[in-house]
């Protein structure tokens, strides 16, 4: 026996050490197992609900994610639990935050039991949704001024852009990667899209405000790539491009040759323009035709882009939509007039928004032949005014004759701004260029009145001459009338080609030649428009 032994202890069994050690661990299991069972999902956040993320003040906001089915999750902000929810069989969960004041910046928190998410730098601020086509792409290099504000730091504006996708069904969900909010600053200032951005800096100078732009748009896209396909089916002058879509189901392609069928059409178009630079040498290169129109993997097919750039971030609570788009749609303006007003409305459906404010841009002047752009212009103009809630910013004077992506988009986003402050954010400010309020055939000529005048009319470059007026007679060739600003809202019109009139217009064209002056005292462009007159009697 040696020193120190207890000898009426009894001697440990081998191995005693080790299983007391294995009991120790199995409680540890058993343990964890009773916090965070089998299979538990860990809670997480939307992906868009991530570091920097601009919430929307002053009104309930949405916040969602995943957990465990089942779970309680509690949301917590700045450590106080402020909403709460249960994650569905699926494992979603969608709490909603009350309404609170801009500022920040805070941290928010989703607890499951033990189990935490955070995001840190959230902000309340103006929130609002940019969308579109290329229009709405267009980076501040591409812009007047543009230049100068991409050396800018301006931590008051944060952005976020939704990635271009297609594919159906969509292949996978987006990350927090893909959406990370950023500051508008160098170098990543350079992805915003200048409609946007100088939407939000008028937005953020007049509210003070922290402003947040969701971009989510994709160049050379028509509007029913940006419909859910249950609102094609509900309208049946829309209804085939929902069969067209079936009928892609069907056809039993692989995804590789659904992107050839894609692609073809682009490579042709290079091929095209590098055999024009070679002189036309060797035959010319065949036109393969258009992709198929369901083809799941071309962007202007029906509800493609709606299902990978929408869907992802419904139900994000933003205070409303800028919109600029059209282009591609421009020949068939008729169907437009459907197509416009269900997807606004789609869009308000799949949000719970039926007032949810949406500011659109009327197409700018374009000299290139590429559909009825006058017809798709007053396309725009009837769902302004049919569909409650909606805005069109005039663009016929920011155009250029030979780029569909014109330069001038400070103004667009500006007037964009202001119906957002006058119908939103319910400033006196005027928000409207000048619009046909009646035309009549009278003594001197044919009179027109216009409303939205402000303090009255005027011509952007102080002339008194009027250009973008016609007349037409019952042959319906129209002719250039001699307009005269008679103050403060009418403009006087004589055309002596005419001898009995019965139709006018004013920048009825794809591209107005000269370019149009008319505008109000705050230098809003009036609106094209084209209007049977009343003969005068004898």
């Amino acid at each position: 026996m040696t020193a120190g032994q207890n000898s009426s202890a009894p001697a440990a069994p081998q191995g005693h050490g080790r299983r007391c050690f294995g009991t120790l661990i199995l409680a540890l299991w058993l343990l964890w197992l009773a916090i965070y069972p089998v299979g538990a999902a860990a809670i997480r956040f939307a992906p868009i609900f991530n570091d920097g993320v601009v919430l929307q003040c002053e009104m309930a906001v949405n916040v969602w994610g995943s957990a465990a089915p089942g779970a309680r999750v509690e949301l917590r902000l700045d450590g106080r639990a402020t909403a709460a929810a249960v994650a569905d069989a699926n494992g979603r969960w969608l709490a909603v935050l009350p309404p609170r004041g801009p500022g920040g910046a805070h941290t928010l928190a989703a607890a499951a039991g033990a189990d935490v998410a955070r995001v840190a730098e959230v902000w309340f601020g103006e929130v609002w949704l940019a969308s579109g086509q290329s229009n709405m792409v267009q980076p501040l290099r591409n812009s007047h001024g543009g230049e100068g504000r991409l050396a800018l730091a301006l931590p008051e504006i944060r952005f976020v852009k939704v990635p271009q996708r297609t594919g159906l069904p969509v292949e996978r969900e987006l990350t927090a990667e893909d959406l990370a909010w950023r500051p508008f600053a160098p170098p990543q200032n350079q992805q915003i899209a200048s409609v946007a951005f100088y939407f939000a800096e008028q937005l953020q100078q007049a509210s003070g405000r922290r402003i947040g732009i969701v971009q989510s748009s994709y160049g050379g896209t028509p509007a029913q790539a940006w419909t859910p396909g249950w609102a094609l089916e509900a309208r049946p002058e829309l209804q085939h491009y929902a069969a067209a879509l079936r009928e892609a189901r069907k056809a039993g392609r692989s995804r590789e040759e659904w992107l050839e069928n894609a692609g073809m059409l682009a490579r042709w178009k290079i091929a095209l323009t590098e055999w024009e630079k070679q002189g036309q040498q060797g035959p010319r290169p065949k036109n393969p035709g258009p992709p198929h129109p369901g083809n799941p993997w071309y962007s202007q097919s029906p509800t493609v882009l709606y299902e990978n750039m929408i869907a992802p971030i419904v139900p994000f609570t933003t205070r409303g939509v800028i919109w600029y788009q059209g282009e591609t749609n421009a020949g068939k303006p008729d169907e437009y007039r459907v197509l416009f007003p269900a997807m606004i409305q789609a869009w308000r459906k799949s949000w719970d928004r039926p007032d949810w404010p949406f500011f659109f841009v009327q197409l700018a002047a374009y000299g290139a032949r590429a559909g009825d752009w006058p017809g798709l212009r007053a396309a725009q103009a009837f769902t302004r005014d049919t569909l409650p809630h909606t805005g069109m910013a005039v663009a016929i004077d920011c155009g250029e004759k030979d780029q569909i992506h014109p330069r001038a988009k400070q103004p667009v986003g500006e007037r964009l701004a202001r119906l957002a402050l006058a119908q939103v954010y319910g400033r006196e400010i005027v928000a409207r260029g000048p619009a046909l309020e009646s035309a009549a055939v009278g003594e001197r000529g044919i009179s027109v009145r216009f409303q939205h005048v402000a303090t009255g009319l005027r011509t952007a470059d102080g002339r008194d001459e009027v250009p973008g007026f016609e007349v037409a007679g019952s042959d319906g060739k129209f002719r250039t009338a001699q307009a005269r600003i008679r103050p403060p809202d009418r403009v006087e019109l004589v055309c002596n080609a005419v001898a009995s009139p019965v139709t006018v217009r004013y920048a009825w064209a794809d591209w107005v030649e000269p370019p149009v002056t008319l505008q109000n005292s705050a230098g809003l462009p009036a609106e094209p428009f084209l209007k049977s007159v009343p003969t005068r009697s004898p």
